[in-house]
């Protein structure tokens, strides 16, 4: 059994402002093996007298029967603090109107980083043409200063014709110590096909409950919002270029972000 083409969602990890959101899918397996590998770099500007940040990484995603597996491994430096990252995923297909996707990933101990997080997701397809997928989402974060966010979310996706998909979210996070509950939300669209060109736009706003700054400094319950834009382009059938702009902003600094990256396909 693989990955139905137009509705099973890949996904990825945010930050800050959300711990895994949908996006456009890669198309079903043909067959088992590597489908694809990404490196990027990324570098971002903060405010508030903040040093610059830079990132480096790695992305795969390997089809193993009904599993698409997908991992990522990053190095980065946030608030003058060396940091590594590894993430692995898992996207099962149960029946034509199920799947589901599991993700784990860990810090090695940067304040910024998770001590561990996991983000687990049941969809489900809707409507006769199976163009609506419904999302309920379940997740924890935890640092290494023992901070802990427990999430729960909802999400909806609507695949039109050719060339559209829309999104939207919102998630419910409960912050400890403290007590602390937020609510966050997110839209998105994207246009194109694959092996083509894919533009995503993205907006989320709301609350968060804590983040790191290094250091021993945090802050906790405040407005945040972030804009992102993304171009994924074809050069050839088998390889291509992804670039992403993105802006977040809260009371204490802001952001502004470029990430570079190239891709090749080996389907």
């Amino acid at each position: 059994m693989h990955l139905a083409h137009h509705h099973v969602l890949s996904l990825v990890t945010c930050t800050f402002f959300c711990s895994a959101w949908a996006q456009v899918p890669e198309p079903a397996a043909e067959r088992n093996g590597l489908h694809s590998l990404e490196a990027y770099e990324e570098s971002n500007h903060l405010s508030a007298g903040y040093e610059r940040w830079r990132e480096f990484g790695l992305r795969a995603i390997y089809q193993y029967g009904d599993h698409q597996l997908n991992a990522e491994a990053s190095n980065m430096n946030r608030f003058n603090e060396n940091g590594n990252y590894l993430g692995l995923g898992d996207t099962v297909v149960w029946s034509p109107l199920w799947y589901t996707s599991l993700d784990l990933g860990a810090g090695d101990g940067a304040a910024y980083l998770p001590r561990y997080r996991l983000d687990g997701f049941i969809h489900r397809k809707w409507l006769d043409d199976q163009r609506l997928v419904g999302s309920l989402g379940l997740g924890r974060y935890r640092a290494p200063d023992g901070h802990q966010d427990d999430h729960a979310s909802l999400g909806l996706t609507y695949y039109f014709e050719q060339p559209w998909v829309v999104q939207t979210q919102v998630r419910h996070t409960h912050s400890q110590p403290g007590g602390i509950g937020t609510r966050q939300y997110f839209i998105a669209a994207t246009w194109g096909q694959h092996q083509r060109t894919q533009i995503t736009g993205r907006y989320g706003w709301g609350q968060e409950g804590y983040q790191s700054l290094g250091d021993g400094a945090f802050i906790t319950h405040f407005s945040s919002h972030q804009s992102t834009l993304s171009l994924q382009h074809w050069i050839a059938r088998d390889w291509g270029l992804k670039l992403k702009l993105d802006s977040y902003h809260n009371p204490y600094y802001h952001r502004s972000g470029l990430n570079v990256g190239v891709f090749k396909d080996f389907r």
